[in-house]
């Protein structure tokens, strides 16, 4: 028997004021009760007990023993409580990061309706397009487009971001619509840094076969806001996750080009730090978003994919 239920039965029989009554609520002997508190003195060397036939008494050590033993019980209970109400309430702080525009476009939007079911919870988001590192930024959960890198983390894929090359009508009706990839050669094409191919951009033609060209053109930007701009301006062809463009394309500002020749898509993923189990408020959080981008027309889903 560890040292903590020793430390326990000693405190519940000077609670109790006797041996027997704690043998009778673990249905057990006096005797077996008495040898923990006998097991306990041998392990500290001290004498917190006298007997005598029909009561106990404490010693001077016992007494201050006791004391010491009391506090730390109640403050593991405390913890105790503390952690249930924690698992058990969608409650307190998740520190959660995400690409600039996908939080600005899909998670911020959603705060209210979210705000709604889980009133206690509080969201600190961390929006940055570059790579965050989970362990030093102390983030709970991230979102992650594209294929995952470090091996370390846990992930759950909960959809599949879909790519099209894009450009607005200004651009067009001045250089002309590209039909073909290799026509890209001949435009301005707008590069997002933030993509490990950078300038170049991958295809699947009519029969499924990949094909990749290297782009060039006057602007690049490690943000994918000012590339979504650019191409809303004019300023050349861009090629992005869809969601990025989603009320861009239905107001007319841009238009999905060479769409007989597909964008390899992405996978969305959320991923965690390995040594945590996700928590009730963690899963509660993936669970709603998940939810939400698979009724999203911008954020087209796999729901194989789903765990």
């Amino acid at each position: 028997m560890d040292r903590l239920q020793l430390l326990e039965t000693f405190v519940r029989v000077v609670d109790a004021g006797s041996f027997s009554a704690v043998a009778r609520e673990e249905r057990t002997t006096q005797s077996a009760i008495s040898k923990r508190v006998q097991a306990l003195e041998s392990k500290i060397g001290v004498l917190l007990l006298v007997r005598s036939t029909r009561s106990h008494s404490l010693t001077e050590a016992g007494q201050l023993y006791y004391e010491r033993c009391r506090q730390v019980l109640d403050t593991l209970e405390e913890a105790r409580i503390e952690i249930h109400r924690a698992e058990h309430e969608i409650s307190g702080v998740l520190r959660v990061a995400a690409p600039v525009a996908f939080g600005r476009l899909h998670i911020v939007p959603r705060l209210p309706a979210f705000y709604a079911r889980y009133p206690k919870l509080r969201l600190h988001l961390q929006l940055d397009d570059n790579f965050v590192d989970l362990v030093v930024a102390g983030i709970d959960v991230a979102f992650r487009v594209g294929e995952l890198k470090d091996s370390r983390l846990v992930a759950r894929r909960i959809g599949t971001a879909h790519r099209a090359t894009l450009a607005s009508p200004s651009y067009l009706s001045q250089f002309g619509e590209p039909l073909h990839p290799d026509d890209l050669l001949k435009h301005n094409c707008l590069v997002y840094t933030g993509l490990a191919s950078l300038n170049e951009w991958g295809f699947l033609d009519p029969d499924n076969q990949p094909h990749a060209v290297h782009v060039n053109g006057n602007f690049e930007s490690n943000s994918s806001e000012a590339i979504r701009q650019a191409a809303c301006e004019g300023l050349g062809i861009s090629y992005s996750t869809v969601w990025i463009y989603g009320e861009d394309i239905r107001a007319g500002r841009v238009k999905p080009i060479l769409t007989n020749f597909r964008a390899q898509p992405l996978p969305l993923n959320v991923v965690f730090q390995p040594s945590r189990r996700p928590s009730l408020k963690v899963k509660s959080f993936v669970d709603y978003f998940a939810n939400a981008f698979n009724q999203d027309p911008d954020i087209a889903q796999m729901l194989e994919a789903h765990e």
